[in-house]
């Protein structure tokens, strides 16, 4: 998952496949958009660099809390409208 975060904060052209392409389930999904969200406002104040850091170790802290959030992926639903 932490390739698909630094794909999307690098804004690289296989950033937009969807996640189901990405091969994600439910979890590692709303963990990616956690850590692309993180990222991006780390990367607003501190560069991308440290953004990247920062990106990379929220994906490992959220998969170690979750044991991987490899669930399945059969009722995804799209996240809700960020506020």
């Amino acid at each position: 998952m932490s390739y698909w975060v630094e794909e999307a904060l690098r804004g690289s052209y296989w950033a937009g496949l969807d996640w189901e392409q990405k091969g994600m389930s439910n979890g590692q999904y709303a963990i990616h958009e956690e850590a692309v969200a993180a990222g991006r406002a780390e990367e607003r104040t501190a560069g991308l660099d440290k953004a990247l850091e920062l990106a990379d170790r929220l994906v490992a802290l959220r998969c170690e809390e979750q044991g991987g959030a490899i669930w399945s992926s059969e009722n995804w639903r799209p996240p809700s409208p960020a506020g």
